[in-house]
């Protein structure tokens, strides 16, 4: 009898000793992520970025390079030193050119105000550049 009453608390200690790991939470770490790959991007931070970069470069107001687009009726202009925005410009006639204006080179261009309110080419003069302009 007393072998009795020692099994069934020791039965009963074992059995909740056991039971008890089970409902420990589970922590598997061999397929996690770090969490800042599922943060969003700050876009704050990263427009700054982008201003401050775009800030850098400095473009001139009226100086452009030729581009190889141009046509008869149309002129297409390179922001220049940036080389960065590419411009459509419709040509008034007769267009005043002084120098040179073949594709590639720098000129600065004189604008004119068309019909329909839109920007129109009224003359073109070449710019004398003593050295090679560099392509970015």
């Amino acid at each position: 009898m007393k072998k009795l009453l020692l099994f069934f608390p020791i039965f009963l200690f074992i059995l909740g000793f056991s039971t008890s790991c089970k409902f420990a939470p589970s922590q598997e770490l061999g397929d996690t992520v770090a969490a800042e790959v599922f943060e969003p991007i700050d876009t704050a931070v990263l427009k700054q970025q982008q201003k401050e970069k775009m800030s850098k470069a400095k473009d001139s107001v009226d100086i452009f390079i030729i581009g190889e687009g141009s046509t008869r009726d149309k002129l297409q202009l390179i922001s220049y030193p940036s080389h960065r925005d590419t411009m459509l410009f419709g040509k008034k006639r007769p267009v005043k050119v002084t120098g040179s204006a073949d594709y590639g080179r720098v000129v600065r261009i004189v604008f004119v105000m068309g019909k329909d309110s839109t920007k129109l080419v009224k003359q073109v003069e070449e710019i004398k550049m003593d050295t090679a302009v560099a392509a970015p």
